[in-house]
């Protein structure tokens, strides 16, 4: 009996690229088509500066140099924003550097989609932004974009490659999304292909998210969020997701002896987990002054636990007293301890965390501040962080503070960087 030959992957990209092309094609129709939506664009010039304080004595200041670590940067952005027809774009030109090192540039379509009717029905292609959730430190049914929430001077988010049948109500939607389509497993979870179902639904006071998402990694993801406002000053919202498998980044298993406490590649590993969760709660209190305080807690099942960030202490300490004994190569220590280093690069450090942010505005001047208490309920890490902002007709400026802290051993405790401060300038046009 003669078996099948399955398609091969380059059959299966070219006939998703005809696809592409022809629904760019029939969106390229309708732009004609629609004499009555002109075109719209927008320009925006941006300048971020952000100086970095580095942490005095920090255990892993040999791997220092070959990271970002404790280096002033900057970026100056030009951004291109606008919509002609069905097709939407948000393209961006990066110019950056940081301190001992060259300046770079780079130029990023965070967003080229097209909507299209076809047969009565809504379908999206290209490459669109696809965050969800209710909540705002974390967020945990995040399952397509997986934004990283928090950062001090965030760039423009970039989107998904994506293929969507949409559906909208008067009080509820729903999107079947192809992400990533033609892609199987790749290096980081928002780059897997993946089919999802995303639900909205809204019920008297309440909003309500839904999520199912299938993908080669994790295998199912089902999840949920509601807000609900009871009164005008009260807002609570919560969220939950569960997923059949799960990753998590760890440090090497202390037993490991000195040679491998020098391998680069072994200083980190991913850890599969069964069955995890992700949780939040919480909610949020605003007054007719202009004042808001918002609380969250949170559960990330995929996250470090204090017992991970403990023995990425012991272990940076281990390697720092390796420097100079005979036989130990200098620049084996400094890859390790740099290696060691991307525990810290993921969306969320925290397995139990709370936030508290209190914040004012006044929409009549353009001036809004607020400043964030994060914690760690795991280990006593915190970070504390105040920023303001105005906003004029087509000027803005933002400016803030971040400080690092909590024990040794805690995540804040020991990041390299033990303070951080920004400000910025952007330009509508």
């Amino acid at each position: 009996m003669k078996l099948p030959v399955p398609e091969s992957p380059y059959r299966q990209r070219r006939l998703l690229g005809s696809v592409v092309l022809l629904l760019i094609g029939l969106a390229s129709v309708q732009a004609m088509a629609a004499e009555d939506a002109p075109a719209s664009f927008g320009w925006t010039t941006r300048v971020i500066a952000e100086s970095r304080d580095a942490r005095p004595g920090s255990a892993f200041a040999a791997g220092l140099p070959l990271t970002g670590f404790g280096r002033d940067r900057y970026r100056i952005e030009q951004e291109l924003r606008g919509r002609a027809g069905p097709v939407s774009l948000l393209l961006t030109a990066t110019e950056s550097g940081q301190e001992g090192s060259k300046p770079a540039g780079r130029f990023v379509a965070h967003e080229a989609f097209a909507d299209l009717d076809i047969g009565g029905e809504r379908f999206s292609v290209g490459k669109k932004v696809l965050s969800a959730d209710v909540a705002y430190g974390f967020r945990p049914i995040d399952v397509l974009q997986r934004e990283s929430r928090l950062q001090l001077a965030p760039p423009p988010l970039e989107g998904i490659p994506m293929l969507s049948w949409d559906n909208f109500s008067t009080d509820g939607a729903w999107s079947l999304v192809i992400a990533n389509p033609g892609h199987q497993r790749r290096g980081a979870a928002r780059e897997d292909g993946s089919v999802a179902l995303k639900l909205y639904r809204r019920e008297g006071m309440a909003d309500i998210h839904g999520v199912l998402r299938h993908s080669r990694r994790f295998g199912v993801e089902l999840g949920g969020a509601i807000s609900v406002v009871p009164g005008e000053a009260l807002e609570l919202h919560a969220s939950l997701l569960q997923q059949r498998r799960g990753e998590r980044m760890v440090p090497q298993p202390d037993a490991a002896g000195g040679a491998q406490l020098l391998n680069a590649d072994a200083a980190i590993v991913l850890e599969a987990l069964a069955n995890p969760r992700r949780a939040l709660i919480g909610g949020t209190w605003t007054t007719e002054a202009g004042y808001s305080l918002l609380g969250e807690v949170w559960w990330d099942g995929t996250a470090p636990d204090a017992a991970d960030w403990q023995r990425l202490r012991r272990q940076s300490v281990q390697r720092a007293a390796m420097l100079g004994l005979p036989g130990v190569p200098a620049a084996a220590v400094a890859g390790a301890s740099a290696a060691s280093l991307r525990l810290f690069d993921q969306g969320n450090l925290l397995r139990r965390g709370a936030l508290l942010r209190l914040g004012w505005s006044a929409p009549a001047s353009g001036w809004s501040a607020a400043l964030d208490l994060l914690g760690s309920l795991n280990d006593g890490g915190r970070t504390v962080t105040a920023a303001v902002a105005w906003q004029g007709e087509r000027l803005r400026f933002d400016a803030g503070l971040r400080r690092y802290g909590g024990p040794g051993d805690s995540a804040f405790g020991q990041l390299p960087d033990r303070a951080a401060a920004f400000v910025g300038f952007s330009l509508a046009y």
